[in-house]
């Protein structure tokens, strides 16, 4: 792989940087242990909350089906909706990860775009995001859960992970650094977006990512 400066990786189109390190590395946690390991604690905490094979399931910054590669076997086909930015990511995970007859026999649907733009699903059941809110500014939260509500039910759920604290002011947003919110800021921004929030706490992260349950308001 070739030396990079931060500024010049920053630089770089997402789908060269997937090329250069890898699609497991470059979502983080290449590691065997890492990437099975982190993909079966989001399966495992879902089903332990009521996923049900025939929930429409939608995969918020889908990346390469960490996730996916578990759930989309156990849904009912059409079921499963992935959203990322990079759709090299999802490519690599057809390539490696999940194999093809999953894929034409459970038919999931994706979307590519960074404005969480959810036209591609009429409703869901069960939304989640893994490591996304770790990485976004208050207003792009507020666009997330702004977008995400007209999607919902009355007995939709979003469940997302976030890392507790207060930002260090005067840090400009970029989606590759991460970024920390207090549970009642979240709480704030929840409200103004139409959702009701419950701080669900550790859940065994091994960055000691938090988790929070959306539901509509």
């Amino acid at each position: 792989m070739p030396e990079f400066s931060r500024n010049e990786w920053l630089r770089l189109p997402a789908n060269e940087r997937v090329a250069a390190v890898g699609h497991r590395a470059y979502v983080g946690g290449a590691e065997p242990e890492k990437w099975y390991g982190i993909g079966r604690l989001q399966y495992h905490f879902l089903v332990m909350n009521g996923l049900q094979s025939h929930h429409r399931f939608l995969d918020i910054a889908c990346g390469a089906l960490r996730l996916g590669r578990f759930v989309i076997p156990c849904l009912d086909k059409g079921c499963y909706f992935g959203l990322d930015e990079e759709p090299s990511l999802v490519s690599a995970a057809f390539r490696h990860e999940i194999p093809a007859e999953f894929v034409e026999l459970k038919a999931p649907s994706f979307a590519f775009n960074s404005d969480f733009n959810f036209d591609f699903i009429e409703t869901f059941d069960i939304a989640w995001a893994n490591s996304l809110v770790t990485h976004l500014g208050p207003e792009m939260i507020a666009l997330l859960l702004g977008n995400l509500r007209s999607k919902a039910h009355p007995g939709s759920r979003f469940f997302f992970t976030y890392w507790p604290g207060n930002q260090q002011p005067g840090i400009a947003y970029h989606p590759n650094m991460d970024f920390r919110i207090t549970p009642s800021r979240l709480a704030e921004i929840g409200a103004q977006t139409g959702w009701k929030m419950t701080d669900i706490g550790d859940w065994n992260h091994p960055r000691q990512q938090l988790m929070m349950l959306a539901e509509p308001a």
